[in-house]
């Protein structure tokens, strides 16, 4: 029984299925907070988005980690390639599809996020002679997922509003979602803080340490929970909900450790975001 489970949580895990769901549920909470309908295709779109983008970025990843620096996860996706391939066919061409029926519209808004994370994923950047890829560029990768996915879940769900596309609450709660989003980031290159001592890449906790680093993500929760006070000062369960969420939030990144296991990280870090989502659909 207790193999069964490791092996359906690998699977959820490791295949990304369950990772990209956080991602899609603080997509809701602009709907929530703003009492807009909820379009389930662009939801959908943002799932299978999420899935394609992190598969691709595994399976590009794997041709550039040394064999003796493979973590739990990139013997899974080692093992099981074939599959994480057959996803990403699946997640991009269902994307792609999903797209289409969204409109064109749609296209100059998705079209933005969508480059970059393909710029995160594949090398693109030439730098001393060599192509990388935009988050191997010393300090960016936390910046460039903070502001896509901050992006893609605040303002992606509001486009077909144009009043309050251009309000600027709006661009408040994006600002409030960046330092959550930066906050939950760094924990993950503590994670990886030993293979990335081996690589040509430059990370926050390697810049300032572990224990700074964590200091700086508990600093962005609190300007995160600053600006949400602020903007539902007239709303005091929202504001409860958005506090709760952060003071999780930061108990998560205060355990966590370099030899935190892989379900830790992938649970309970991503996690915080559908606490924050569960959160804001209990007030709402």
């Amino acid at each position: 029984m207790k193999s069964l489970l490791k092996n359906a949580s690998n699977f959820l895990l490791f295949s990304n299925l369950y990772v990209a769901i956080p991602v899609s549920a603080i997509s809701c909470i602009s709907y929530f907070i703003f009492n807009l309908p909820i379009n389930y295709k662009l939801l959908l779109f943002i799932y299978c988005s999420t899935l394609f983008i992190y598969n691709l970025h595994r399976i590009v990843g794997l041709s550039q980690i040394d064999e003796r620096s493979l973590s739990a996860r990139h013997v899974w996706a080692k093992k099981y390639k074939s599959f994480l391939f057959f996803l990403i066919v699946l997640s991009g061409s269902s994307a792609l599809v999903l797209a289409l029926i969204l409109g064109t519209s749609f296209i100059a808004p998705i079209s933005i996020p969508t480059l970059i994370a393909l710029g995160y994923s594949m090398p693109i950047v030439k730098r001393k002679g060599k192509y990388w890829r935009l988050r191997d560029v010393p300090f960016a990768k936390v910046f460039l997922i903070s502001i896509t996915v901050s992006y893609v879940s605040v303002y992606l769900p509001v486009f077909e509003s144009f009043e309050l596309y251009t309000q600027p609450e709006l661009f408040y709660y994006f600002l409030s979602r960046c330092f959550f989003i930066f906050a939950i980031t760094i924990p993950f290159d503590i994670r990886d803080l030993e293979f990335d001592k081996g690589s040509s890449l430059n990370t926050i906790p390697m810049m300032m340490g572990m224990d700074k680093a964590k200091q700086l993500s508990l600093l962005s929760l609190a300007c995160f929970s600053f600006i949400v006070m602020i903007l539902f000062s007239q709303s005091a369960y929202m504001s409860v909900a958005h506090l709760v969420a952060a003071i999780f939030a930061g108990w998560v990144i205060t355990l966590c450790k370099k030899d935190s296991s892989e379900y830790y990280y992938s649970f309970l870090v991503e996690g915080t975001m559908l606490v924050l989502f569960g959160l804001v659909w209990i007030v709402s």
